[in-house]
């Protein structure tokens, strides 16, 4: 028994250091460290102007036809803000004019639309000089009728 006590003696201090303080025991674990997630890189923007109301000051019926009714030609729709994001690009280094990119979050797409027509027919004929400039870009481009 003696024996045993002084063996016990011993081997304590070095069994007591292997198992750690309770301070030590007590202490959360560390969580090992994560790998960053590579974030998702793309732009949108959107193009602005300043614009007069000619119906400013006037009455009838001629101030409500110039009022709020514009015209844009949609050139596409994406659910990949990087496409969407490309397409308004390369609509904007070619054409210099303004280009939205408009996110809808029924539909989740990426609307992407270029120019403010104050008519129909304006539009029209710009959507056909994109599609004979660029048919292959262009081909499935439409007009749509913006109310404010």
């Amino acid at each position: 028994m003696k024996r045993l006590a002084s063996i016990l003696i011993i081997l304590v201090p070095f069994i007591l250091e292997a198992c750690g303080t309770s301070k030590e025991q007590t202490q959360p674990p560390v969580p090992p460290p994560q790998q960053p997630e590579t974030p998702i890189s793309f732009k949108t923007s959107t193009d602005t102007i300043a614009t007069s109301h000619r119906g400013e000051g006037r009455t009838g019926e001629s101030a409500e036809a110039d009022s709020g009714i514009r015209f844009m030609v949609q050139i596409g729709a994406f659910q990949d803000p990087v496409n969407a994001s490309a397409v308004q690009g390369l609509a904007r280094d070619r054409y210099h004019i303004p280009v939205l990119n408009d996110y809808h979050p029924v539909l989740k797409l990426y609307q992407v639309r270029i120019g403010f027509f104050e008519d129909y027919e304006s539009a029209r004929t710009f959507r056909s000089k994109l599609i004979q400039k660029h048919p292959k870009d262009y081909k499935d481009a439409w007009i749509v009728q913006l109310t404010r």
